[in-house]
């Protein structure tokens, strides 16, 4: 589906299921939405809504042959509708299609103007008439509730239990975008799923898995929760390592975590977090990885991770979310002698959309000295902190068991 289309849907599922901000705010016109059955269907509901003073759904069907019940239903759905910020995000629907039709009317005017069949005079005249067409907006004044309830460090805090050192330095905040990179292999997953440990229950969160199987990303979550190493998962085992993992599995549950396989394309995640998002609770998205994220169109690997990044920052806005995002680095990584935020993979807008980067990677003595160990000195390198500290943590990853935890100091 088009994104034109989307936004139309979006814009009148609003202005049906809540008209008293839709009609509150309306500014555009039926003549400006690009699909005829739209066009329609908004002048079926300004006529109920007129005539009624409320949105009669039934009536809407019998306002043209065109408008089926099929069509009312389809276009018109909870699918459509924003979580947070209603208001907000019919204002740009309604900029987004009133821009949509200026520069389709622009176009036309262009084409006969080229043809001969209108003067360059008629031309600039209708050029200025369009441009005076705009959509008026007003903010809100900023409250005293407001601001006090937004300056308080326990109110916007994400506090990590399982990583003190990390929690101090990076002081991770509900609307932060952060990155985490890292070279093939070094834990990006890893890392992900035990800060998700370390989270769930006490957060919504929903974790996008594009690279692992179902029994891979499972059994590496029951091992962490159950501090059991993973080929013990599935075999005959101790009696206490069988409860410990029950247990893990029976908490796991209890915090109702999402794990979603199938969303690769930008739009399927907001889908996804439109569906799933739970009222008065703040939500963190965990997404493995950036780099197989998809959106639409025609464009270029660079394009593509330009508006991904821009739109994931948009996400953590518009939806009440922190993101948490693994990333690969590009190649230049695996020959460079130290780490930059340079090497963010395929776009420099990542970089500037993260509000937080943390690099990963393993030391590079105990590497040398000890390249087989089931046991790794893993470095956490903040590169990035708005409104927070650089530096450091040190971390022993225990692959066995895919557990992350921090040390002061290392044998």
């Amino acid at each position: 589906m088009k994104q034109e289309e989307i936004v139309e849907r979006e814009f009148l599922s609003i202005l049906v299921l809540n008209p008293k901000i839709g009609f509150d705010l309306l500014q555009i016109k039926p003549k400006y939405l690009q699909n005829p059955k739209n066009k329609l269907l908004m002048e079926a509901i300004m006529k109920s809504y007129k005539e009624h003073g409320v949105v009669d759904i039934s009536q809407l069907v019998a306002y043209s042959p065109h408008i089926t019940p099929e069509l009312v239903t389809d276009v018109i759905t909870d699918d459509y509708l924003p979580l947070t910020n209603m208001r907000k995000q019919f204002m740009v629907c309604q900029i987004e299609i009133l821009n949509r039709y200026k520069k389709k009317v622009i176009n036309d005017l262009l084409q006969k103007m080229n043809k001969g069949e209108m003067s360059c005079d008629d031309y600039l005249k209708n050029m200025a008439i369009i441009n005076e067409i705009e959509i008026k907006v007003s903010s809100d004044y900023l409250t005293f509730e407001e601001l006090e309830e937004n300056i308080k460090d326990e109110k916007c805090r994400i506090i990590l239990n399982n990583f003190q050192d990390l929690n101090s330095m990076l002081e991770l905040s509900k609307g932060d975008f952060l990155t985490i990179g890292a070279n093939t292999g070094a834990g990006k997953s890893g890392l992900l799923l035990n800060l998700m440990n370390d989270l769930m229950g006490r957060y919504q969160c929903i974790y996008f898995n594009m690279e692992m199987n179902k029994s891979t990303i499972y059994k590496r979550m029951i091992s962490i929760r159950a501090d059991v190493p993973i080929y013990n998962i599935e075999k005959d085992t101790s009696d206490y390592q069988k409860e410990l993992i029950q247990k893990a599995m029976k908490s796991i549950v209890e915090s109702k975590v999402i794990v979603e396989h199938k969303a690769t394309y930008i739009d399927e995640i907001k889908n996804v977090l439109k569906v799933c998002k739970k009222d008065g609770t703040h939500t963190v998205l965990f997404l493995d990885h950036i780099g197989i994220i998809k959106s639409r169109g025609n464009k270029s690997q660079y394009e593509q991770m330009t508006d991904i990044a821009k739109q994931l920052r948009q996400i953590c806005l518009d939806y009440d979310c922190t993101i948490i995002a693994a990333c690969q680095l590009n190649r230049s990584s695996y020959s460079a002698d130290e780490l930059s935020l340079s090497m963010l993979k395929d776009s420099g807008e990542l970089e500037n959309s993260s509000s937080k980067v943390i690099l990963l990677y393993r030391d590079k003595e105990d590497k040398k000295e000890q390249p087989d160990s089931y046991k790794a000195k893993m470095i956490l390198s903040i590169e990035k902190n708005r409104n927070g500290k650089l530096g450091q943590v040190i971390c022993e990853y225990d692959k066995t068991k895919q557990i992350f935890k921090e040390v002061t100091k290392w044998n």
